[in-house]
């Protein structure tokens, strides 16, 4: 832990820098007249100096990383694998976010604050690990995506689906606060490792706290059966909304749920272990099993997140040193959110040429070739098709549930990724196979940091399939810190 108040104010830099972003943004809200092209400006830089600034955080770090404020946030390199990941997916968003920006001309400002402070949100949040910061972390980034959900007002399912997601989110938080309770009342500590040390054999209180935390969790990431709100978010939201909620929202919330079971239920695993198993497994099914009725495209895409969700939990489940779950599980995060944030980049280029019903994507090849290309793409690796990116996710993520002992859940998990192809093969023909409508016109052509997003991301999905390994090393070595 560092002596001064001056390092501890040090250990923090990367969130102000996103908060002084946010609130420099907020002042330009004022006027009514901030420009989009200097505010986007603006919201890139400070995410890349907030990122950057994380990163440097590793030069002569120790194993175990800076804590400051009586243990209750910890830079560590879990930390800073997560955050920069965070900010780049939401440059990716902030990126292909131009088609939206005439539709909140008045609002561009408040727009992007709100970026940052979701994503302010998502650093502190893997970084809590303190009950309360945690709580305010979760908060912050929940309202914030909300706001943005609803950004467009004249959009009636943008407006239902925020409703619905603060009223869960708000759920949620509730049954997280009283887990809280009851672990400070078994633990007589609010710093989660402290709660960890005191509470050497489960109580029934301390088992019934557990179980109210990561249900709490699991409703903010989108797992059945506390998935309803997610589906209806990814079609209601903006496109680059949508990217945020499943790029930097899945990130902290699934980042912070590692920290929490790894490092506080540890007397406790049998129980959360079994929880998380059912979960993961209902997750697996459902989701995969519902996208092949679907009949619109987001809520395709987040049926399939859905069952990924499920697969997220394998590495929950091997979350052991030996096992490399954690390792497993912020790797799939990673190259997940950028494959999903070039799916929704193409949807965002293509928005108001082409609806939302996927008979709107019939002969979408022939209209638009790179849109169809990148969508294609992106559901396949998703579904985890050799050789993309998205494979060796769940190699790695079934890797680790296998050494943990789960191969029940391994098959389930491999039937249910064969059904969720399914899914996306009726995608592909719709938009490969079959012949467009007579008189549609072609899509047209997005603009320059939309299509270099789009870019971006395939060539992300497709060639870093060949650096795999190197980089599940890399998620290996931030993972290793918080054991």
């Amino acid at each position: 832990m560092h002596g001064s108040s001056l390092r501890l104010a040090v250990d923090l830099v990367p969130e102000g820098i996103l908060l002084l972003g946010a609130l420099l943004l907020g002042s330009l809200a004022l006027g009514r007249a901030a420009r989009p092209r200097p505010v986007q400006l603006l919201t890139i830089v400070v995410l890349l100096a907030a990122g950057g600034v994380q990163l440097l955080f590793l030069v002569g770090m120790p194993d175990a990383g800076y804590r400051a404020y009586s243990d209750g946030l910890v830079v560590d390199r879990y930390t800073t694998f997560l955050v920069p990941v965070m900010c780049v997916l939401a440059l990716l968003a902030v990126a292909t976010s131009g088609p939206l920006l005439p539709r909140i001309a008045t609002h561009v400002a408040e727009y992007h604050a709100l970026v940052l402070l979701a994503v302010l949100g998502g650093s502190l949040l893997v970084a809590a690990r303190e009950m309360a910061a945690l709580w305010v972390a979760l908060e912050l980034l929940s309202v914030c995506l909300a706001l943005l959900v609803a950004m467009v007002k004249t959009d009636r399912r943008g407006s239902e689906a925020a409703v619905k997601q603060l009223v869960i989110g708000a759920a949620a938080s509730a049954i997280l606060l009283y887990g809280f309770a009851l672990l400070y009342g078994a633990g007589g500590s609010t710093v989660l490792v402290d709660v960890a040390s005191n509470v050497r054999h489960g109580s029934p209180a301390a088992a019934l706290g557990m179980g109210l935390v990561v249900c709490a969790l699991l409703t903010k990431l989108g797992a059945v059966p506390f998935h309803q709100w997610l589906p209806d978010t990814l079609r209601g939201a903006p496109a680059p909304v949508a990217a945020l909620t499943l790029g930097v929202g899945a990130t902290a919330v699934a980042g912070s749920l590692a920290r929490v079971v790894v490092t506080t239920f540890v007397e406790l695993a049998a129980s959360w272990t079994a929880l998380v198993a059912l979960v993961a497994a209902v997750s697996l099914l459902y989701g995969n099993l519902a996208a092949l009725t679907q009949v619109s495209v987001r809520r395709l895409i987040g049926l399939l997140a859905v069952g990924q969700s499920g697969f997220l939990l394998l590495g929950l489940l091997g979350s052991a040193p030996s096992q490399k779950g954690v390792a497993a599980l912020i790797f799939a995060l990673a190259t997940g959110g950028v494959t999903v944030a070039g799916m929704f980049a193409v949807l965002a280029a293509i928005d108001g040429a082409v609806g939302d019903d996927l008979d709107s994507l019939r002969g979408l090849g022939r209209r638009s070739p790179l849109a169809a290309a990148m969508l294609g793409l992106g559901v396949v690796s998703l579904v985890g098709v050799p050789p993309l990116i998205g494979f060796f996710a769940k190699l790695f993520l079934l890797e680790s549930a296998l050494l943990a002992g789960y191969a029940w859940l391994v098959l389930l998990a491999l039937v249910t990724s064969v059904i969720g192809a399914v899914a996306a093969a009726r995608l592909l023909r719709l938009m490969f196979v079959d012949l467009p409508d007579e008189g549609e016109a072609p899509v047209p052509s997005a603009g320059g940091a939309v299509r270099i997003a789009i870019g971006f991301c395939a060539l992300v999905t497709v060639l870093l399939g060949a650096a795999a390994q190197p980089l599940f090393n890399l998620a290996s070595g931030g993972a290793g810190s918080i054991h």
